[in-house]
């Protein structure tokens, strides 16, 4: 079984429980490759003249006839597995396409093709107990048998392999158990193989024919990644593979701490908020606002442009507001005094505090309606003045109103938009109300939970050239921007609340769980 892929050396190969505490082979959708080696020809092409194909051997599929293939073990059709073979355990029949990149050397050099080899694949594996952790077994390539017809430049073009053919070619599978009903697979073939070549007249190998006989170590999978415990949705843990903890992975707000059965292991779950937002005691009992490292987000709405679009269309702009910053003081536009750095002072419409700050207003932008295929990524610098009201420095919960007083932000050189210009706050004449909680979690560390519903201006206009070019107009609406989210009940995790304030320190240090559109792979809120 050769099973490869184009994909970086040594992909996981990663392959599901057939029912039965182990997996059906050949793995279908994994791959096996040749990292470090070719396959070459040589006989029959002139001295210091090789042609070396790199080869991947991929697209396994179980024959619908297996009577119409050299298959020494009867298998029903559709299926690619039945006991037999000469290891004693398993047959396996099977096609794929052993997939070619050709390069020639020597008086070859500049030769370069793309060749797909229709396969037959016939491999034997030994004993395994379906059910252990670690099922690891000897295999080995019992044919392999492959041919071209209408190329033009090989007008013969064999492969053979296998240990019928007289072409012993020996491995070994690895499988082990990952959780969530999957197994890793790490499995070699050490395939002696023989190519028979003859080129085609008026080709480039026109005159040249041979067979060549040699041996490549064709491998698949890598080594199983460590199990972790993972922490599940349904309140229990089970120690899987990281990319296969879904429900709630130590990398995504939770972990298992605590043993809630007695098995000497972590199976208590422990969550925090989906985007947490953890700060530290600034030394008053309290925290200095905004939370730094945090990050404001909509989960379930966006800002939109609509006036001055055709009907039906409309830009949608997903928000992530991050990155905040007190070290530039915007004396031009905050409405309190303060001095450079600070973020804070007592001020502001509420008759407490008052906040001011600057941040990065993250938006992925698409098109609908006539502007469907639009999408961009904009990053527009913002403004911020925040007034909050009282609240009781050393309480353990501290909830208090808060209010958006301005909000403005714009772009300069977009390709698209000539104007983009934001704006929203009570001080705008658009009313942005919220409220923010803070619970003491320990160790100096409190969760803040906090909203605004942000009423808001966008004003834009097309840049000349753009698909935008035409379009401009001034759309207000509102929007929910939330940060962090509400503390789990004690009761609820089985586990103090000095715990989670450990988790807390964790998941400060891991905020990209929060940019859930930016990941390649699921997570974040």
């Amino acid at each position: 079984m050769i099973c490869a892929t184009n994909a970086p050396a040594e992909p996981q190969c990663i392959v599901p429980d057939s029912g039965n505490g182990t997996v059906t082979l050949p793995p279908l959708g994994c791959a096996y490759t040749s990292p470090n080696e070719v396959l070459m020809i040589i006989d029959g092409l002139p001295p210091g003249t090789t042609i070396e194909l790199a080869p991947v051997n991929q697209d396994f599929i179980c024959l619908d006839s297996p009577s119409h293939y050299p298959c020494s073990i009867p298998l029903s059709p559709g299926a690619c597995e039945a006991q037999g073979g000469s290891l004693d355990g398993s047959g396996h029949c099977f096609e794929s396409v052993l997939d070619l990149q050709v390069r020639g050397t020597g008086s070859l050099a500049g030769f370069n093709r793309h060749l797909s080899v229709p396969l037959f694949n016939e491999i034997h594996t030994g004993g395994r107990n379906p059910g252990d952790p670690v099922q690891a077994f000897p295999a080995g390539v019992y044919r392999q048998q492959g041919e071209l017809f209408g190329d033009p430049d090989f007008c013969t073009f064999r492969f053979l392999a296998g240990t019928d053919y007289g072409l012993p070619s020996p491995g070994q599978t690895t499988l082990t158990h990952l959780g969530a009903d999957t197994f890793n697979l790490e499995s070699f073939f050490d395939i002696t193989y023989q190519i028979e070549f003859e080129g085609c007249p008026g080709s480039q190998l026109d005159g040249y024919m041979g067979t060549t006989a040699a041996t490549i170590r064709m491998q698949s999978g890598a080594t199983p990644p460590a199990l972790q415990a993972c922490c599940m949705a349904e309140g229990v843990c089970e120690d899987r593979a990281p990319e296969l903890c879904a429900g709630g992975a130590l990398g995504e707000g939770s972990m298992c701490e605590g043993d809630g059965n007695g098995d000497g292991r972590d199976d208590a779950c422990v969550f925090l908020p989906e985007n947490p937002c953890v700060v530290p005691d600034n030394g008053t009992g309290t925290i200095t606002l905004p939370p730094q490292g945090c990050e404001c987000t909509s989960p379930n709405d966006v800002f939109r442009i609509v006036d001055g679009l055709p009907p039906g269309t409309t830009i949608e702009l997903d928000p992530i507001q991050s990155d905040f910053d007190c070290s530039q003081q915007p004396t031009s536009s905050c409405s309190m005094p303060l001095s450079p750095g600070e973020c804070e002072t007592q001020w502001g419409s509420l008759d407490v505090s008052g906040h001011c700050f600057e941040s990065v207003l993250d938006l992925q932008v698409s098109g609908t309606g006539s502007l469907a295929g639009f999408n961009r990524h904009l990053s527009v610098p913002l403004f911020n003045e925040i007034h909050t009201g009282g609240r009781n420095p050393g309480d353990p919960v501290q909830a208090f109103p808060a209010d958006m007083y301005r909000l403005q932000g714009e772009l300069f050189g977009d390709p698209d938009f000539c104007t983009f210009k934001m704006s929203g706050g009570s001080d705008k004449v658009l009313p942005s109300p919220g409220a923010t909680t803070l619970t003491d979690i320990g160790d100096g560390i409190f969760n803040v939970d906090s909203f605004f519903d942000v009423a808001y201006q966008i004003e834009f206009e097309g840049c000349p050239g753009s698909v935008l070019d035409g379009y401009y107009g001034i759309t207000a609406s509102t929007l929910r921007m939330q940060t962090g989210g509400p503390v789990p009940e004690p009761a609820a995790v089985a586990m103090g609340l000095s715990a989670i304030a450990t988790l807390a320190l964790l998941a400060a240090g891991r905020r990209g769980v929060a940019r859930r559109r930016m990941a390649a792979a699921p997570g974040g809120p």
